[in-house]
């Protein structure tokens, strides 16, 4: 079984509205030299962020409430209206001409602050599409967003079995050393993949238990989910999962 075959049902990544997030796959190879020479990574546990080189890229709030919503596309397509209803404080049903351009500027200035220095314009690391309707793609590797990194090793470790799946599962639970998705406004898009991330890491739980009960290695387990609880000490929802679990013998 494929990891994107597992991709389904309540383990589907929310998707970005108008946009498919499989068709990434095909730009991979556009954009891997742009991003390579930046070094450039974002930080979805804890305060969302993004680092180029070790540093922090300062954004104001709008800015990086949009770059998190591109981020979490996860190279899909994202059309301009859907960013401004996302991230603007005002809803509105009708996105006109004079709101999109604000959308606009704020890729602009989004690609001088991700692709920064003389011979850098930040095009090829976002996209702009133009057909019916204007959208962008944020182009990344995997392993530049810590959550899709989380969200590949659970789905990997229900692809393989044993001890593989065991040290897979293992460290995806490690990444979660804060509530994901910290600092960006109370939007539908935010809530949506904190839900979503919040069942990838309880399924994980649960797929670890049985793995390790198997292998004969209940206390690895048990020994996994007190460091997550330690963690997470006020996560009502964390500890009432991890309870059922050890109870569950």
């Amino acid at each position: 079984m494929t990891i994107a075959a597992l991709a389904r049902d309540t383990d589907r990544v929310p998707s970005a509205r108008g946009a498919d997030v499989g068709d990434r796959v095909a730009l991979a190879p556009h954009y891997r030299s742009a991003t390579a020479r930046t070094r450039l990574r974002f930080t979805g546990f804890g305060v969302f962020r993004a680092d180029i080189d070790g540093a922090r890229v300062l954004l104001p709030p709008i800015s990086r409430t949009m770059l998190a919503r591109l981020v979490l596309a996860r190279g899909g397509l994202v059309y301009a209206d859907d960013l401004y209803r996302d991230c603007w404080s005002d809803p509105t049903a009708v996105v006109r001409r004079e709101q999109r351009v604000a959308v606009h500027k704020r890729i602009g200035e989004l690609r001088r602050c991700l692709a920064p220095g003389p011979d850098a314009d930040g095009t090829a690391l976002l996209v702009t599409e133009r057909s019916a309707r204007t959208g962008y793609r944020l182009l990344l590797d995997d392993d530049q967003v810590d959550l899709h990194v989380f969200a590949d090793l659970v789905y990997r470790a229900a692809a393989v079995q044993d001890v593989v799946a065991v040290d897979l599962l293992m460290r995806s639970l490690a990444m979660w050393t804060e509530p994901p998705l910290l600092g960006l406004p109370d939007a539908g898009f935010v809530r949506d993949r904190v839900s979503w991330l919040t069942q990838l890491r309880d399924r994980a739980c649960r797929e670890l238990a049985v793995a390790c009960r198997a292998l004969g290695r209940g206390r690895d387990a048990r020994a996994a989910f007190d460091r997550l609880q330690a963690r997470h000490s006020d996560d009502a929802g964390l500890r009432q999962a991890i309870d059922r679990l050890r109870g569950d013998r």
